[in-house]
């Protein structure tokens, strides 16, 4: 899960999970909310985040489903619903295709990685945050053959509707 979204680096740039060297993956950019599509994200999330319970962001490719926290080894507060969530999503998911996604915490599930917009929103008052990392396994890594997008469309939007259901009708 490389660090595109360039968020205040959490840790600060340099520890585990991001780097200050610009070709890297885990660049987390010259400083934070370097770009105007990350700012304009994160000053609607700001503003409007009251009346956001839930932030989803889509990746890939790993075929995970991740949620807090990505840069520190640690369970969340709500970890019960949250990990219930990801559960019922994934075996939704798989209910389409047969695809199975393994789901946890990011940091134990995938690695450690700093900067993750994930955590950003949880840290900033979201409390249901997750991140996708989408089909393949690394086969075709990031260049997931035309014929396999619709499929991964379908299958994710189903695991995105049982999110949304699971907590509006679970979690407080």
């Amino acid at each position: 899960m490389a660090n595109t979204h360039h968020v205040p680096c959490t840790p600060p740039p340099g520890d585990e999970g991001a780097s200050m060297h610009p070709c890297d993956d885990t660049y987390c950019g010259p400083f934070p909310e370097s770009e105007p599509e990350v700012k304009a994200v994160a000053n609607f999330l700001r503003k409007h985040k009251k009346h956001i319970r839930a932030y989803l962001s889509f990746h890939a490719y790993a075929q995970m489903l991740l949620y807090p926290y990505s840069y520190k080894y640690a369970t969340i507060p709500n970890f019960s619903c949250v990990e219930s969530a990801a559960y019922k999503a994934v075996n939704a998911l798989r209910s389409a295709y047969g695809i199975r996604y393994r789901y946890g915490p990011a940091s134990s599930t995938l690695y450690v990685s700093s900067g993750s917009s994930m955590d950003w929103a949880y840290k900033n008052g979201i409390p249901y945050t997750f991140a996708f990392e989408l089909r393949d396994t690394g086969h075709f890594g990031f260049l997931l053959p035309e014929v396999l997008i619709k499929p991964t469309c379908t299958e994710t939007m189903l695991a995105v509707k049982n999110i949304a259901m699971h907590l509006l009708k679970k979690c407080p």
